[in-house]
């Protein structure tokens, strides 16, 4: 982490600060998410993390809408770490396939996100993340403690510069 840290701020990226050992990084960055996802992308390409290391890239904004939006809410509270947030790589993901799913994981669509309530059991279905994968893309899932801590600190650091 303090490698992809060191190797972000030599990038141009302002204040790099990953959140434990999520993968997750909160940076301040000029330009549009495409070209910040690009020279992310390049970055811990650097750091030699591997081709299977997607990178993710997602405004403070987005993520306080995708919190605020919580399809889940009493799961979200009662099990946080059984509710999951799904970050897309394409810009418009296929989620025709969700209408039809048939598992037992009630599927929220929310933008380019999907956010899945995957019960209460231990981890996340075994099916359900391939699934995703294979019909919408490459993604990323995060449980919804990490994407509120996220979307808290986000929110932080962007009020912070604007001071």
């Amino acid at each position: 982490m303090a490698d992809w840290r060191g190797a972000s701020e030599d990038a141009g990226f302002l204040e790099p600060e990953t959140y434990v050992a999520t993968g997750n990084m909160i940076v301040e960055a000029g330009g549009t998410l495409h070209e910040v996802t690009a020279r992310m992308d390049a970055v811990v390409k650097r750091c030699g993390l591997g081709d299977g290391n997607k990178v993710f890239v997602r405004k403070p904004a987005t993520l306080r809408r995708l919190v605020k939006s919580n399809p889940f809410p009493d799961a979200a509270t009662e099990r946080p770490g059984q509710v999951g947030i799904y970050f897309m790589a394409r810009a418009r993901p296929d989620f025709g396939w969700v209408k039809d799913y048939d598992g037992s994981e009630p599927i929220h669509i929310e933008g380019n996100h999907l956010i899945v309530d995957h019960g209460d059991t231990e981890g996340q279905s075994q099916r359900l993340p391939g699934i995703i994968e294979k019909r919408s893309g490459p993604a990323t899932a995060r449980n919804w403690n990490t994407l509120q801590n996220l979307a808290r600190r986000a929110t932080e650091r962007e009020r912070k510069s604007r001071e």
